[in-house]
């Protein structure tokens, strides 16, 4: 990737963190304080489609994992990055839905994906992971063909910190757009709350029974 993508990328990123759309009704999760369900702007076409396998990763923490190998459980990805604010207001919201469903099925993978020569040093991603307390596999995707390959800069066009929610048959049941999504917060921030509370209500509904 060369620095105009890099850049492009970049300022894609740089939008605010909590907008979505808002849907009454509709099966809205327990717990929603707003009573809707939240749907992202961008890359809902995605949604029933095959994920697609993983590539060029290195795990720095947990791993090394396939998606393939994974097939059967849920899998939450997060793609992250060491000095984005909107990741490090998701880390609690990551943190707690590992923790709450790594037993039933879930598991939880954050991608990291550079945006500098800085950000690449593999010492720092497994740092800030662990400041961040993600005790889930974290792997780095150093020239990002598998943050590519799940529409980054294609069908998500405003972020790179997309989250994707990949169903036990592997195929893509969820998006989250970017920015970010976590409980609580101040003014301002009641999409992000409605996008956790969909996607834990999401979650919840496919370790049913399990």
């Amino acid at each position: 990737m060369n620095g105009a993508q890099i850049g492009l990328l970049v300022s894609l990123a740089v939008l605010g963190g909590c907008r979505s759309q808002a849907v009454q009704g509709g099966g809205s999760p327990a717990g929603s304080a707003s009573g809707s369900r939240w749907l992202a702007s961008e890359g809902r076409e995605l949604v029933g489609t095959q994920a697609p396998e993983w590539r060029g990763l290195v795990f720095v923490q947990g791993g090394p994992l396939s998606l393939a190998a994974l097939r059967g459980k849920l899998v939450l990805l997060r793609f992250w990055l060491v000095d984005c604010g909107y990741c490090k207001a998701t880390a609690p919201a990551l943190n707690e839905l590992h923790e709450r469903y790594a037993s039933r099925g879930l598991t939880v993978v954050g991608i990291h994906h550079p945006k500098s020569d800085a950000a690449r040093d593999l010492e720092r991603v497994r740092r800030t992971a662990r400041e961040l307390g993600f005790e889930f596999p974290v792997a780095h995707d150093d020239e990002w063909p598998t943050v590519r390959a799940y529409g980054v800069g294609s069908a998500f066009k405003r972020f790179t910190s997309v989250s994707v929610l990949v169903d036990r048959d592997g195929r893509i049941a969820w998006v989250h757009d970017g920015g970010e999504f976590h409980r609580g917060g101040s003014a301002g921030h009641e999409d992000c709350n409605r996008a956790f509370d969909t996607l834990d209500g999401e979650i919840e509904r496919r370790v049913g029974g399990r």
